[in-house]
């Protein structure tokens, strides 16, 4: 049977292998880069199936029957891991941002509760000598209180 460049023969089983859905994937491995398979989403030490089926021919096999669409499969996968590396490198980038973010929250956060404490002391500082001023008022008022019965008396 001859399929068309695009066109890929699917089975039933594939997508209802073990009652679950087969994940189509693309091979990263140096021996079969590129190469489009069937998988069980769930891996074999977690119960899975193992189910693994290749959907097209080995790349040697399919760069001498088709030339061009090996080359753009091969173009797009490369691009695809290139995108992956550099989505996974934005992701570290962001990761390592927001735990540099969040050190300098924390840091904020201290200096926040030690300048609340500096304030807090100032304050008290402030109403000492308040107090202090409205002694030396009242004493000195006594005083003149005192002299000035004093005096007329």
């Amino acid at each position: 049977m001859r399929m068309s460049k695009n066109s890929i023969n699917i089975e039933v089983s594939d997508l209802y292998y073990c009652s679950e859905f087969c994940l189509l994937r693309t091979s990263r491995t140096p021996s079969n880069p590129g190469r489009r398979f069937f998988g069980c989403k769930v891996p074999k030490e977690n119960g899975g199936c193992g189910y693994f089926r290749w959907i097209n021919p080995e790349p040697s096999i399919f760069v001498h029957q088709y030339p061009e669409v090996e080359s753009s499969l091969m173009i797009k996968c490369n691009g695809g891991e290139n995108s992956c590396d550099r989505l996974k490198q934005k992701l570290k980038d962001v990761e390592q941002e927001r735990d540099t973010l969040c050190e300098k929250l924390k840091d904020s956060e201290e200096k926040l509760i030690s300048l609340r404490q500096k304030l807090k002391k100032v304050k008290l500082k402030r109403e000492c000598a308040m107090l202090k001023l409205n002694r030396l008022v009242l004493l000195l008022l006594i005083v003149l209180t005192v002299k000035w019965f004093f005096d007329m008396v």
